[in-house]
């Protein structure tokens, strides 16, 4: 009898470290939600990657991301409508039929969303409420402004793409007279970090006769500008960088020397400890970190896989999804 119960509780503890729950753990609400893109094209939540709640409604789901609290996510649907859906599936709202161009971006209070629409014959980033209602411009003298992020000190960073060139702009969410961060001729896919002070950004440049995209990060005046990686010969645009919750580490994807797949890559903020974390994955995608930092969700062959952020302890976590973003923790 005894014997038996032991081996009971061997699988018990062996099962909580599989779906990542420490022994001795509840399991329950304090457990990381992870909201990812099913099989079906709709959104589903997990916290042991074997329980699977489907958002009911959600499908065609393109970009998606959480509220800065954690209530609700909003997607923008592969038809071009801007939606939200509670966290708690009570509820679904479309904001406009048609929306984003590209990505979006929360306010740090939640309630508004900047995005990329058209407005006549010119592309700009707009500002809505997440109560609905009607959009307002942003920036009117800023021709072709797209991919806007915003700070949790009240800026919108965002790039200019006309065809000549591609310059990185801040401006006040309240509105304003924007102001260039860095003149370049191919800057974009700008990323506040968790506390404002820096901009991470890709640029397309030329190193040692090689050109390529450098992953940078400029302050929030647009001084002390530097290089983190160059990527020789990769376009710009695919790399998917993300910054930790601490500020202090970015995740992003880049292509295997073999040519054949990407790889998930961790670079501190100052440039040092490159690491590559997904070895012996052969394609791995869309980093996200946990809420803590420790983990890092990527999609590798149509599941997700969590990882330590050290490279160790790689697993399966969800079987037939995509795209993995944590619920923040407010």
């Amino acid at each position: 009898m005894a014997t038996r119960r032991a081996t009971v509780v061997v699988g018990i503890a062996t099962w909580l470290l599989f779906v990542g729950v420490e022994p001795g753990s509840t399991g329950q609400s304090s457990s990381p939600t992870l909201a990812f893109v099913n099989g079906t094209g709709g959104l589903s939540l997990t916290e042991s990657g074997l329980v699977q709640r489907p958002l009911v409604g959600t499908r065609s789901v393109g970009v998606f991301a959480w509220s800065p609290d954690g209530t609700c996510i909003a997607y923008a649907a592969t038809s071009g409508a801007l939606r939200i859906v509670d966290a708690d599936d009570s509820g679904q709202r479309t904001l406009l039929e048609k929306a984003p161009l590209g990505d979006f971006a929360w306010s740090p209070d939640g309630r508004w969303l900047a995005y990329t629409g058209v407005g006549g014959t010119s592309i700009q980033i707009y500002v809505i409420s997440a109560e609905g209602g009607k959009p307002r411009p942003l920036v009117r003298s800023v021709p072709s402004s797209v991919l806007p992020t915003w700070s949790s000190r009240g800026q919108i960073a965002f790039t200019s793409a006309r065809s000549d060139r591609a310059h990185l702009y801040s401006v006040s969410a309240g509105g304003g007279r924007p102001r260039i961060l860095v003149r370049r001729a191919a800057d974009s896919f700008p990323a506040w970090s968790p506390d404002g002070r820096l901009l991470l950004f890709q640029r397309g440049e030329c190193v040692r006769r090689s050109c390529g995209t450098a992953l940078s990060v400029v302050r929030a005046d647009g001084s002390k500008l530097r290089r983190l990686v160059f990527l020789p010969n990769h376009p710009i645009g695919d790399l998917d960088a993300t910054w930790s919750p601490d500020g202090m580490r970015i995740a992003f994807q880049r292509p295997k020397s073999t040519r054949f797949g990407r790889e998930i890559v961790v670079v501190r903020v100052d440039g040092s400890g490159l690491r590559v974390v997904t070895k012996g994955v052969y394609d791995a995608t869309s980093p996200a970190w946990s809420p803590d930092g420790r983990t890092i969700a990527y999609g590798s062959e149509k599941s997700i896989y969590l990882v330590n952020a050290d490279g160790s302890r790689k697993r399966r976590f969800v079987d037939l999804g995509g795209r993995p973003a944590w619920r923040p923790v407010p």
